[in-house]
């Protein structure tokens, strides 16, 4: 992970998680910092100022050496996931690194990790972060990290 990266998300340190939530194919979306409400041509609803995830990654929630919880647990539902996250106490963003070639590790401030795990060999998204000011940084296979705009695709 380059400078740029870092000097993009320093102001991310230690602002709480406000938010969690499984979506559609067991996405993961972590909102740090205050909430706000934020309308898009997709969606409308209540974000974190900071906003990572994975869209296509497998992911896992770890303290003392244990998952918590993860993509594949064996859970009937969506709703099931979305219930066994709520009863994680996540803390305040710390920092962001590069776990391997292909993985991400978001930590926090309690002992709380979180893993985000390439399962793709092409160039889709394995991790984001959606920032205040319309800024993005992600992370893939082939295109490593990258940031740009979140409101208006980036040039190829």
């Amino acid at each position: 992970m380059d400078a740029t990266v870092q000097e993009v998300i320093k102001d991310m340190v230690g602002k709480p998680c406000c938010r969690q939530q499984v979506g559609r194919g067991r996405s993961l979306s972590l909102g740090f910092g205050e909430k706000i409400r934020r309308a898009t041509a997709i969606s409308d609803g209540v974000y974190g100022e900071w906003e990572i995830g994975t869209y296509y990654g497998s992911w896992r929630v770890i303290h003392d050496g244990k998952i918590l919880c993860g993509s594949r647990d064996a859970a009937d539902s969506i709703e099931d996931l979305n219930v066994a996250l709520s009863r994680i106490r996540f803390g305040r963003f710390a920092n962001l690194r590069q776990l391997t070639d292909w993985d991400v590790r978001v930590e926090l401030d309690n002992g709380v990790m979180i893993d985000f795990l390439a399962e793709v060999s092409d160039d889709d998204e394995v991790f984001h972060i959606f920032c205040p000011e319309n800024r993005c940084v992600q992370f893939s296979i082939v295109g490593g990290w990258k940031t740009g705009p979140s409101n208006m695709p980036w040039e190829r």
